[in-house]
């Protein structure tokens, strides 16, 4: 399943994705409404390189079905980006906590300048391999995806705005 999403805030190119690599905003995101505060397992930078990792644990409702393959109440992944910083993109792995051989993701990031916004757009890639309710709990997955980037979105905004 392929999704996309988009995310604008009044600021310069540079301070959204200054922010997206500080490991202190991280710690100090206290989670948002499915989804659990991060557990930041890495930021680093060298040079025009960054890269960040994140556990995250969403609370998700599954098909029924789907609990013979997957715990749900253990819905986790280790969120992997590297950011290309003179390019302002960033290519994300995302690792699932069980059922690795069940679930592959992948997204794509850009953060562009448009007129006096700055606007991050994520396109990416979700594929559950699970037999008949596989394209279920992937929309699942993704209405969760897109309701933790809007959260995230308000919290930095907020932050930006400080």
């Amino acid at each position: 399943m392929r999704f996309g999403f988009e995310q604008r805030w009044t600021a310069s190119v540079e301070d959204v994705v200054d922010l997206y690599i500080n490991e202190t905003f991280w710690r100090e995101v206290s989670g948002f409404g499915r989804t659990s505060p991060p557990e930041v397992l890495e930021v680093t930078r060298s040079g025009d390189t960054a890269r960040t990792r994140l556990r995250w644990k969403l609370e998700v409702e599954l098909p029924k079905e789907a609990s013979r393959f997957i715990d749900p109440d253990n819905v986790a992944w280790v969120e992997d980006t590297t950011w290309d910083l003179s390019a302002a993109t960033a290519e994300v792995a995302f690792e699932a906590a069980q059922g690795a051989a069940l679930l592959r993701a992948s997204a794509s990031v850009a953060v562009v300048a448009a007129e006096d916004e700055a606007v991050r757009r994520i396109t990416g890639d979700l594929k559950v391999r699970i037999p008949l309710i596989g394209h279920k709990v992937e929309n699942a997955i993704v209405d969760g995806i897109g309701e933790h980037l809007g959260e995230e979105a308000d919290v930095v905004a907020e932050r930006l705005e400080a």
